[in-house]
């Protein structure tokens, strides 16, 4: 028999759709039988403390978790996408200031996650990919998963701004988070704005795209990176062969 949940925590308005949307996990749970977490951990391949975190409203699950969680209930997580995504819209809007909050709705309605003109340091530049981060309901674990080139310890030192925003780990954020092309030079082009030092690696990216959109608008297939591995997981381009299709960082070789 699943052991009691914590109570829930007390609000004053700001963090009500947390607490709401965790009381709807708990009630799904109920409604399930009341499964403990170990039994939920097996089912749905989530650790028992993510699961745990989940319905303790303290903070935004990542889809990831709220899928796992749900399943191991028996329900349907295509059901729960929409509530889940609005939880995490409002949370976000509801933290940042009011220009960011302006930017994450302008995302949300236009699905296009560029960068706002008005970025005018590397600080801004990190809190943007941080909200870009969340608004995609990943974790600093997913980043490092998806991107394959860096830790999720450098990826929580960049986007807390305990370390620079290169551009190598702009373009791994950017790949994790399924930017496409057009939107990754906005990015890279604020970059070279706010850290000048980053402008060589910025116009090796900014190269690789336009090379890699010229490749496709002539029919032509592009052809392969060089395999070379840099110590940062990344395969560097060579400007006197043809670049690859995307602008992506790549795992390091096992």
């Amino acid at each position: 028999m699943a052991r009691p949940m914590n109570p829930l925590p007390t609000t004053d308005g700001e963090d009500s759709p947390l607490v709401d949307f965790a009381s709807t996990l708990r009630d799904l749970r109920s409604r399930a039988g009341a499964p403990t977490l170990a039994e939920m951990a097996k089912r749905s391949g989530v650790c028992t403390a993510s699961l745990s975190d989940a319905h303790n409203g303290r903070g935004l699950p990542t889809w990831r978790t709220v899928c796992g969680y749900v399943r191991a209930c028996g329900d349907d997580p295509a059901l729960w996408r929409s509530r889940w995504e609005s939880t995490r819209l409002t949370q976000r809007t509801g933290h940042a200031e009011d220009r960011h909050a302006a930017l994450i709705k302008k995302w949300a309605r236009t699905r296009q996650l560029t960068p706002p003109q008005w970025v005018k340091s590397e600080a801004e530049l990190a809190e943007l990919l941080d909200h870009m981060r969340r608004f995609y309901g990943l974790s600093l674990r997913d980043l490092a998963r998806r991107s394959g080139g860096f830790s999720h310890h450098t990826f929580g030192a960049v986007l807390r701004g305990d370390r620079p925003v290169t551009a190598d780990i702009l373009v791994a954020i950017l790949h994790a988070c399924r930017v496409d092309p057009g939107a990754v030079q906005r990015w890279l082009s604020a970059l070279g704005s706010v850290r000048p030092a980053e402008l060589l690696r910025v116009q090796t990216y900014t190269s690789s795209i336009e090379a890699a959109r010229r490749t496709q608008i002539a029919g032509r297939p592009a052809q392969g990176p060089r395999q070379d591995r840099w110590r940062n997981g990344l395969t560097p381009v060579n400007s006197t062969q043809e670049a690859p299709s995307r602008a992506t960082p790549r795992a390091r070789a096992s």
